[in-house]
C-alpha cells in the first residue's frame, strides 16, 4: 500500500532546474527545493519560478493518477483534488507575494547602509 501512495506522488521541476516541488498522493504540496543559483533572481522570477515547479509536479500527480477510479473515497476525486490545489495555489501565491515583498523591503534597507 505504501508505494501505491509513493506513485501517486507528483515530482516537478523548472525547465532550467533551478527550482523542483514534490506533490503528495493527497494532492497537497510536500517540498521544494530551491537551488541556490535561483536565490539570485529577483522575486518575480523566483516566484514564477516556483509556481511553475508545483505547477509541473501537481500536473505529473494528475497524471500518474490516471483515468478516475470509481472506488475513490470523495476527498481523492478528481475534481475534489482539482479544487485543492486550486485553493493551495491561491494561499501559496499570498505566502511568496508576502516573503518577496519581505525580501524587497530587507534589500532596500541594506542598500541604504
Amino acid at each position: 500500500m505504501a508505494s501505491e501512495r509513493e506513485d501517486l506522488r507528483g515530482f516537478g521541476e523548472t525547465a532550467r532546474g533551478l527550482v523542483g516541488a514534490t506533490v503528495g498522493a493527497d494532492g497537497l504540496l510536500e517540498r521544494v527545493r530551491i537551488t541556490p543559483r535561483a536565490l539570485r533572481l529577483n522575486s518575480q522570477e523566483l516566484e514564477e519560478q516556483v509556481l511553475a515547479a508545483v505547477r509541473a509536479a501537481q500536473q505529473d500527480r494528475l497524471a500518474r493518477a490516471g483515468e478516475p477510479d470509481d472506488d475513490l473515497p470523495p476527498a481523492l476525486a478528481p475534481e475534489t483534488m482539482a479544487k485543492r490545489l486550486d485553493e493551495f495555489e491561491a494561499e501559496a501565491l499570498g505566502r511568496f507575494s508576502r516573503m518577496n515583498a519581505s525580501l524587497d523591503e530587507l534589500l532596500r534597507r541594506l542598500e541604504e547602509r
